[in-house]
Protein backbone atom coordinates (compact mmCIF):
# COMPACT_ATOMS: atom_id res chain seq x y z
CA UNK A 1 0.00 0.00 0.00
CA UNK A 2 2.86 2.38 0.75
CA UNK A 3 4.72 1.54 -2.81
CA UNK A 4 1.47 2.11 -4.79
CA UNK A 5 0.52 5.49 -2.84
CA UNK A 6 3.70 7.14 -4.72
CA UNK A 7 4.69 4.91 -7.19
CA UNK A 8 1.50 5.99 -9.64
CA UNK A 9 2.01 9.68 -9.12
CA UNK A 10 5.69 9.60 -10.01
CA UNK A 11 5.55 11.05 -13.05
CA UNK A 12 3.44 14.27 -11.94
CA UNK A 13 5.88 14.37 -8.49
CA UNK A 14 8.79 14.16 -10.66
CA UNK A 15 7.80 17.01 -12.88
CA UNK A 16 6.57 19.26 -10.07
CA UNK A 17 9.38 19.08 -7.40
CA UNK A 18 11.92 19.68 -10.52
CA UNK A 19 9.88 21.93 -13.05
CA UNK A 20 10.30 19.85 -16.14
CA UNK A 21 7.60 20.89 -18.78
CA UNK A 22 8.99 19.19 -22.01
CA UNK A 23 6.61 16.39 -22.31
CA UNK A 24 9.00 14.13 -24.24
CA UNK A 25 11.77 14.36 -21.53
CA UNK A 26 9.43 14.21 -18.51
CA UNK A 27 8.87 10.62 -19.75
CA UNK A 28 12.33 9.88 -19.98
CA UNK A 29 12.90 10.97 -16.23
CA UNK A 30 9.52 9.45 -15.41
CA UNK A 31 10.66 6.20 -16.66
CA UNK A 32 14.38 6.04 -15.58
CA UNK A 33 13.77 6.64 -11.89
CA UNK A 34 10.33 4.37 -11.92
CA UNK A 35 12.35 1.57 -13.36
CA UNK A 36 15.81 2.42 -11.63
CA UNK A 37 14.62 0.56 -8.57
CA UNK A 38 13.50 -2.98 -10.73
CA UNK A 39 16.69 -2.73 -12.61
CA UNK A 40 19.14 -2.93 -9.64
CA UNK A 41 16.35 -5.47 -7.98
CA UNK A 42 16.39 -7.57 -10.86
CA UNK A 43 20.57 -7.33 -10.44
CA UNK A 44 20.49 -8.23 -7.17
CA UNK A 45 17.69 -10.23 -6.38
CA UNK A 46 19.20 -14.18 -7.03
CA UNK A 47 21.91 -12.99 -4.84
CA UNK A 48 19.13 -12.29 -2.21
CA UNK A 49 17.15 -15.17 -3.23
CA UNK A 50 19.69 -17.89 -2.36
CA UNK A 51 20.81 -15.83 0.85
CA UNK A 52 17.65 -16.94 1.87
CA UNK A 53 17.62 -20.51 1.02
CA UNK A 54 20.71 -20.27 3.09
CA UNK A 55 19.48 -18.01 5.91
CA UNK A 56 16.24 -17.91 5.89
CA UNK A 57 13.65 -16.05 4.15
CA UNK A 58 11.99 -14.69 7.21
CA UNK A 59 15.31 -12.55 8.03
CA UNK A 60 15.56 -11.63 4.23
CA UNK A 61 11.84 -10.47 4.07
CA UNK A 62 12.23 -8.23 6.94
CA UNK A 63 15.44 -6.96 6.00
CA UNK A 64 13.94 -6.12 2.47
CA UNK A 65 11.08 -3.81 4.37
CA UNK A 66 13.63 -1.85 6.73
CA UNK A 67 15.43 -1.07 3.26
CA UNK A 68 12.09 0.18 2.01
CA UNK A 69 11.49 2.22 4.99
CA UNK A 70 14.81 3.74 5.02
CA UNK A 71 14.97 5.28 1.42
CA UNK A 72 12.10 6.10 0.89
CA UNK A 73 11.97 8.59 3.50
CA UNK A 74 15.08 10.12 2.04
CA UNK A 75 13.52 10.75 -1.29
CA UNK A 76 12.22 13.80 -0.80
CA UNK A 77 15.25 14.86 0.27
CA UNK A 78 16.89 14.15 -3.26
CA UNK A 79 17.69 17.88 -4.84
CA UNK A 80 17.64 16.45 -8.96
CA UNK A 81 16.28 13.97 -11.25
CA UNK A 82 19.50 12.42 -10.87
CA UNK A 83 19.67 11.58 -7.31
CA UNK A 84 16.53 10.44 -6.83
CA UNK A 85 17.06 8.07 -9.50
CA UNK A 86 20.64 6.92 -8.02
CA UNK A 87 18.37 6.46 -4.30
CA UNK A 88 15.70 4.92 -6.11
CA UNK A 89 18.54 2.37 -7.73
CA UNK A 90 19.64 1.86 -3.99
CA UNK A 91 15.84 0.93 -2.58
CA UNK A 92 16.51 -1.95 -5.56
CA UNK A 93 20.04 -3.34 -4.62
CA UNK A 94 18.45 -3.74 -0.90
CA UNK A 95 14.87 -4.34 -1.44
CA UNK A 96 13.87 -7.84 -2.81
CA UNK A 97 10.77 -8.57 -0.66
CA UNK A 98 8.62 -10.77 -3.39
CA UNK A 99 10.51 -13.81 -3.13
CA UNK A 100 10.89 -14.65 -0.17
CA UNK A 101 7.63 -13.79 0.79
CA UNK A 102 6.55 -16.28 -2.06
CA UNK A 103 8.95 -18.93 -0.68
CA UNK A 104 7.62 -18.68 3.19
CA UNK A 105 3.89 -19.46 1.34
CA UNK A 106 4.42 -22.23 -0.62
CA UNK A 107 6.78 -23.60 2.29
CA UNK A 108 5.07 -27.29 3.34
CA UNK A 109 2.50 -27.25 0.82
CA UNK A 110 2.64 -29.92 -1.83
CA UNK A 111 3.65 -29.38 -5.50
CA UNK A 112 -0.14 -29.42 -6.85
CA UNK A 113 -1.37 -26.76 -5.33
CA UNK A 114 1.26 -24.00 -5.33
CA UNK A 115 -0.77 -22.27 -7.85
CA UNK A 116 -3.63 -21.90 -5.50
CA UNK A 117 -1.42 -20.59 -2.42
CA UNK A 118 0.66 -18.03 -4.60
CA UNK A 119 -2.59 -16.51 -6.24
CA UNK A 120 -3.85 -16.00 -2.27
CA UNK A 121 -0.08 -14.41 -1.72
CA UNK A 122 -0.87 -11.97 -4.81
CA UNK A 123 -4.78 -11.31 -3.35
CA UNK A 124 -2.92 -10.15 -0.44
CA UNK A 125 -0.92 -7.55 -2.13
CA UNK A 126 -3.86 -6.60 -4.53
CA UNK A 127 -5.43 -5.24 -1.47
CA UNK A 128 -2.17 -2.88 -1.21
CA UNK A 129 -2.38 -2.03 -4.78
CA UNK A 130 -5.98 -1.10 -4.61
CA UNK A 131 -5.71 1.38 -1.28
CA UNK A 132 -2.31 2.72 -2.30
CA UNK A 133 -3.10 4.53 -5.21
CA UNK A 134 -6.30 6.14 -3.76
CA UNK A 135 -4.52 6.76 -0.19
CA UNK A 136 -1.52 8.81 -2.45
CA UNK A 137 -4.59 11.02 -4.69
CA UNK A 138 -6.33 11.95 -1.07
CA UNK A 139 -2.86 12.66 0.84
CA UNK A 140 -1.65 14.49 -1.99
CA UNK A 141 -4.94 16.83 -1.60
CA UNK A 142 -4.20 17.25 1.98
CA UNK A 143 -0.76 16.99 2.87
CA UNK A 144 1.64 17.31 -0.64
CA UNK A 145 2.90 14.87 -3.09
CA UNK A 146 6.32 15.48 -0.64
CA UNK A 147 4.18 13.29 2.54
CA UNK A 148 3.36 10.74 0.41
CA UNK A 149 7.33 9.09 0.57
CA UNK A 150 6.94 9.03 4.57
CA UNK A 151 3.92 7.61 4.63
CA UNK A 152 5.29 4.52 2.49
CA UNK A 153 8.45 4.58 4.58
CA UNK A 154 5.83 4.20 8.15
CA UNK A 155 3.92 1.38 6.55
CA UNK A 156 6.96 -0.38 5.21
CA UNK A 157 8.52 -0.49 8.94
CA UNK A 158 4.57 -1.46 10.16
CA UNK A 159 5.00 -4.82 7.69
CA UNK A 160 8.73 -5.34 9.16
CA UNK A 161 7.65 -5.40 12.50
CA UNK A 162 4.53 -7.89 11.57
CA UNK A 163 7.20 -10.16 9.88
CA UNK A 164 9.22 -10.11 13.14
CA UNK A 165 6.13 -10.85 15.51
CA UNK A 166 4.11 -13.44 13.20
CA UNK A 167 6.20 -15.17 10.35
CA UNK A 168 6.97 -18.36 11.08
CA UNK A 169 9.40 -20.66 8.94
CA UNK A 170 11.73 -23.62 9.57
CA UNK A 171 15.24 -22.26 9.10
CA UNK A 172 17.74 -24.29 7.18
CA UNK A 173 20.47 -26.14 9.32
CA UNK A 174 23.55 -23.96 9.92
CA UNK A 175 26.46 -25.40 7.58
CA UNK A 176 24.70 -27.01 5.37
CA UNK A 177 25.36 -25.32 1.93
CA UNK A 178 29.17 -24.94 1.82
CA UNK A 179 30.47 -21.18 0.75
CA UNK A 180 27.76 -19.17 -0.10
CA UNK A 181 28.85 -17.65 -3.81
CA UNK A 182 30.30 -21.63 -4.88
CA UNK A 183 26.74 -22.62 -3.83
CA UNK A 184 25.04 -19.81 -5.55
CA UNK A 185 26.71 -20.27 -8.82
CA UNK A 186 26.23 -24.14 -8.66
CA UNK A 187 22.10 -23.48 -7.89
CA UNK A 188 22.16 -20.93 -10.19
CA UNK A 189 23.82 -22.59 -13.28
CA UNK A 190 21.87 -26.03 -11.75
CA UNK A 191 18.59 -24.45 -12.84
CA UNK A 192 20.00 -22.83 -15.60
CA UNK A 193 20.66 -25.90 -17.04
CA UNK A 194 17.06 -27.51 -16.73
CA UNK A 195 14.39 -28.23 -19.52
CA UNK A 196 12.09 -24.99 -20.21
CA UNK A 197 13.75 -22.76 -17.68
CA UNK A 198 15.57 -21.06 -19.48
CA UNK A 199 13.68 -20.74 -22.23
CA UNK A 200 10.91 -19.84 -19.67
CA UNK A 201 12.44 -17.08 -18.39
CA UNK A 202 13.35 -15.11 -21.76
CA UNK A 203 10.00 -15.25 -22.65
CA UNK A 204 9.02 -14.05 -19.64
CA UNK A 205 11.31 -10.91 -20.11
CA UNK A 206 9.94 -10.24 -23.18
CA UNK A 207 6.03 -10.35 -22.05
CA UNK A 208 6.99 -7.97 -18.96
CA UNK A 209 8.96 -5.56 -21.40
CA UNK A 210 5.31 -5.15 -23.08
CA UNK A 211 3.10 -5.20 -20.02
CA UNK A 212 5.33 -2.44 -18.49
CA UNK A 213 5.88 -0.35 -21.22
CA UNK A 214 3.76 2.37 -21.09
CA UNK A 215 2.59 2.07 -16.76
CA UNK A 216 4.68 4.98 -15.74
CA UNK A 217 3.52 6.83 -18.34
CA UNK A 218 -0.20 5.82 -17.41
CA UNK A 219 -0.81 9.51 -15.12
CA UNK A 220 0.25 11.39 -18.14
CA UNK A 221 -2.11 9.31 -20.84
CA UNK A 222 -4.99 10.42 -18.33
CA UNK A 223 -4.09 13.84 -18.38
CA UNK A 224 -4.03 13.66 -22.15
CA UNK A 225 -7.36 11.94 -22.42
CA UNK A 226 -8.82 14.50 -19.37
CA UNK A 227 -10.07 12.83 -15.64
CA UNK A 228 -13.63 10.51 -15.88
CA UNK A 229 -16.35 13.04 -15.54
CA UNK A 230 -18.09 11.49 -12.92
CA UNK A 231 -15.06 12.08 -10.70
CA UNK A 232 -14.52 15.29 -11.97
CA UNK A 233 -18.18 15.77 -10.62
CA UNK A 234 -17.57 14.96 -7.72
CA UNK A 235 -13.98 16.79 -7.20
CA UNK A 236 -12.62 19.99 -4.99
CA UNK A 237 -9.87 20.69 -7.66
CA UNK A 238 -9.30 19.03 -11.62
CA UNK A 239 -5.88 18.28 -10.35
CA UNK A 240 -7.41 15.95 -7.75
CA UNK A 241 -10.10 14.67 -10.21
CA UNK A 242 -7.17 13.55 -12.11
CA UNK A 243 -5.15 11.91 -9.22
CA UNK A 244 -8.15 10.07 -8.07
CA UNK A 245 -8.91 9.32 -12.29
CA UNK A 246 -5.38 7.65 -12.25
CA UNK A 247 -5.76 5.89 -8.41
CA UNK A 248 -9.09 4.28 -10.09
CA UNK A 249 -6.95 3.01 -13.76
CA UNK A 250 -4.27 1.13 -11.18
CA UNK A 251 -6.90 0.50 -8.80
CA UNK A 252 -8.23 -1.75 -11.53
CA UNK A 253 -5.41 -3.79 -11.42
CA UNK A 254 -5.38 -4.64 -7.61
CA UNK A 255 -9.44 -5.57 -8.30
CA UNK A 256 -8.71 -7.67 -10.78
CA UNK A 257 -5.97 -9.34 -8.70
CA UNK A 258 -8.89 -10.06 -6.07
CA UNK A 259 -10.81 -11.40 -8.79
CA UNK A 260 -8.69 -13.39 -11.47
CA UNK A 261 -5.72 -14.24 -9.49
CA UNK A 262 -6.96 -17.52 -7.31
CA UNK A 263 -9.02 -18.41 -10.84
CA UNK A 264 -5.41 -18.48 -12.92
CA UNK A 265 -4.14 -20.13 -9.68
CA UNK A 266 -7.03 -22.77 -10.35
CA UNK A 267 -6.34 -22.73 -14.09
CA UNK A 268 -2.58 -23.59 -13.57
CA UNK A 269 -3.10 -26.67 -11.28
CA UNK A 270 -5.83 -27.80 -13.85
CA UNK A 271 -4.03 -26.82 -17.17
CA UNK A 272 -0.65 -26.35 -16.41
CA UNK A 273 0.84 -22.51 -16.21
CA UNK A 274 2.63 -23.03 -19.10
CA UNK A 275 -0.03 -23.04 -21.14
CA UNK A 276 -2.01 -20.61 -19.29
CA UNK A 277 0.54 -18.08 -19.45
CA UNK A 278 0.50 -18.31 -23.47
CA UNK A 279 -3.13 -17.62 -23.61
CA UNK A 280 -2.38 -14.27 -21.02
CA UNK A 281 0.22 -13.36 -23.17
CA UNK A 282 -1.55 -13.25 -26.30
CA UNK A 283 -4.78 -12.43 -24.73
CA UNK A 284 -3.09 -8.84 -24.04
CA UNK A 285 -1.25 -8.45 -27.25
CA UNK A 286 -4.84 -8.16 -28.84
CA UNK A 287 -6.18 -5.50 -26.00
CA UNK A 288 -2.64 -3.74 -26.18
CA UNK A 289 -3.12 -2.97 -29.51
CA UNK A 290 -7.10 -1.87 -29.31
CA UNK A 291 -5.73 0.25 -26.58
CA UNK A 292 -3.85 2.17 -29.11
CA UNK A 293 -6.89 3.08 -30.76
CA UNK A 294 -8.62 4.84 -27.88
CA UNK A 295 -9.14 8.83 -27.42
CA UNK A 296 -11.08 9.36 -24.80
CA UNK A 297 -11.17 8.21 -20.65
CA UNK A 298 -13.90 5.99 -20.25
CA UNK A 299 -12.70 3.29 -23.00
CA UNK A 300 -9.56 3.56 -22.30
CA UNK A 301 -10.28 2.46 -18.51
CA UNK A 302 -13.01 -0.23 -19.64
CA UNK A 303 -10.32 -1.73 -22.01
CA UNK A 304 -7.60 -1.31 -19.03
CA UNK A 305 -9.90 -3.47 -16.73
CA UNK A 306 -10.21 -5.95 -19.24
CA UNK A 307 -6.11 -5.66 -19.30
CA UNK A 308 -5.83 -6.32 -15.61
CA UNK A 309 -7.63 -9.07 -15.99
CA UNK A 310 -5.10 -10.74 -17.85
CA UNK A 311 -2.27 -9.17 -16.06
CA UNK A 312 -3.78 -10.84 -12.50
CA UNK A 313 -2.56 -13.82 -14.22
CA UNK A 314 1.29 -13.48 -14.94
CA UNK A 315 3.23 -13.20 -11.89
CA UNK A 316 1.16 -16.45 -10.74
CA UNK A 317 1.51 -18.01 -13.51
CA UNK A 318 5.51 -17.68 -13.87
CA UNK A 319 5.88 -18.74 -10.03
CA UNK A 320 3.72 -21.69 -10.92
CA UNK A 321 5.77 -22.98 -13.56
CA UNK A 322 8.91 -22.21 -11.90
CA UNK A 323 7.73 -23.94 -8.92
CA UNK A 324 6.84 -27.33 -10.30
CA UNK A 325 10.55 -27.35 -11.67
CA UNK A 326 12.86 -27.07 -9.33
CA UNK A 327 13.42 -28.30 -5.91
CA UNK A 328 12.23 -27.29 -2.81
CA UNK A 329 15.88 -26.24 -1.01
CA UNK A 330 16.22 -24.16 -4.34
CA UNK A 331 12.97 -22.34 -4.75
CA UNK A 332 13.62 -19.10 -3.31
CA UNK A 333 16.25 -19.00 -5.68
CA UNK A 334 14.20 -20.15 -8.63
CA UNK A 335 11.80 -17.48 -7.24
CA UNK A 336 14.45 -14.97 -7.20
CA UNK A 337 15.72 -15.45 -10.50
CA UNK A 338 11.92 -15.42 -11.66
CA UNK A 339 11.61 -12.03 -10.06
CA UNK A 340 14.18 -10.59 -11.44
CA UNK A 341 12.99 -11.24 -15.39
CA UNK A 342 9.38 -9.60 -14.30
CA UNK A 343 11.74 -7.21 -12.59
CA UNK A 344 14.29 -6.29 -15.55
CA UNK A 345 10.96 -6.00 -17.27
CA UNK A 346 9.45 -3.56 -15.08
CA UNK A 347 12.86 -1.66 -15.31
CA UNK A 348 13.98 -1.59 -19.49
CA UNK A 349 9.81 -1.72 -20.49
CA UNK A 350 9.33 1.93 -19.27
CA UNK A 351 12.73 2.79 -20.79
CA UNK A 352 11.96 1.17 -24.30
CA UNK A 353 7.82 3.09 -24.37
CA UNK A 354 9.97 6.38 -23.37
CA UNK A 355 11.85 5.65 -26.54
CA UNK A 356 9.43 4.43 -28.86
CA UNK A 357 6.83 7.15 -27.78
CA UNK A 358 8.88 10.15 -27.96
CA UNK A 359 8.45 12.77 -30.59
CA UNK A 360 10.12 15.28 -32.90
CA UNK A 361 8.94 18.68 -30.66
CA UNK A 362 8.50 17.26 -27.29
CA UNK A 363 5.30 15.46 -28.13
CA UNK A 364 4.58 11.66 -26.99
CA UNK A 365 3.00 8.91 -29.00
CA UNK A 366 0.94 6.92 -26.51
CA UNK A 367 -0.75 4.89 -29.41
CA UNK A 368 2.75 3.52 -31.22
CA UNK A 369 4.19 2.63 -27.98
CA UNK A 370 0.85 0.54 -27.17
CA UNK A 371 1.40 -1.36 -30.68
CA UNK A 372 5.15 -2.28 -29.86
CA UNK A 373 3.83 -3.67 -26.58
CA UNK A 374 0.85 -5.48 -28.00
CA UNK A 375 3.58 -7.04 -30.40
CA UNK A 376 6.07 -7.93 -27.53
CA UNK A 377 3.35 -9.48 -25.94
CA UNK A 378 1.90 -11.67 -28.82
CA UNK A 379 6.05 -12.73 -29.48
CA UNK A 380 6.25 -14.02 -26.05
CA UNK A 381 2.93 -16.24 -26.02
CA UNK A 382 3.87 -17.65 -29.17
CA UNK A 383 6.88 -18.54 -27.71
CA UNK A 384 5.35 -20.52 -24.79
CA UNK A 385 3.02 -21.81 -27.21
CA UNK A 386 6.04 -23.30 -29.22
CA UNK A 387 8.16 -24.10 -25.80
CA UNK A 388 5.01 -26.14 -24.32
CA UNK A 389 4.93 -28.06 -27.66
CA UNK A 390 8.86 -28.92 -27.63
CA UNK A 391 9.50 -29.49 -24.20
CA UNK A 392 6.51 -32.47 -23.91
CA UNK A 393 8.92 -34.54 -26.10
CA UNK A 394 11.77 -33.88 -23.78
CA UNK A 395 13.00 -36.39 -21.23
CA UNK A 396 12.93 -35.15 -17.76
CA UNK A 397 15.65 -32.96 -17.13
CA UNK A 398 18.29 -33.68 -13.95
CA UNK A 399 17.25 -32.62 -10.69
CA UNK A 400 19.48 -29.23 -9.38
CA UNK A 401 23.16 -30.83 -7.81
CA UNK A 402 22.38 -31.70 -4.44
CA UNK A 403 24.14 -28.64 -1.58
CA UNK A 404 27.20 -29.92 0.71
CA UNK A 405 26.09 -32.22 3.02
CA UNK A 406 22.25 -31.78 2.12
CA UNK A 407 20.18 -35.29 1.35
CA UNK A 408 18.92 -36.68 -1.82
CA UNK A 409 17.66 -33.73 -3.89
CA UNK A 410 13.57 -34.39 -4.52
CA UNK A 411 12.73 -34.63 -7.98
CA UNK A 412 12.05 -31.26 -9.75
Amino acid sequence: MGLMAFLPMLALYVQERFGIDDEAELAFWASVIYGAAPLSAAVAGPFWGAFGDAAGKKPMAIRANLAIAATTALMPFMPSPVALLAMRAVQGVLAGYVAPAMALVSEGVPRAGHGVVIARLQVAMACGSFLGPYLGAEATFWFGRTALFWIASGLSLLAAAQLALFARETRPPAGARGPFFAGFRRDALGLLRQPVIGWLLALLLVLRLGQNMLEPLVALFVRQLGPEPWLAAHSATPALALDRTVALAFGLLAVAQWVCTPWWGRMADRHGPLRCLAWLALGLGCLYAGLATVAAIRPFLLVRAAIACLMAGSMTLAYAAASKRVDDRHRTLAFAMVQSCIQFGLALGPLLGAAVAAEAGGGVAFGRALLVAAALCAAAGLGMVALRRATRALPPGPPPPAAAGAGDAAPG
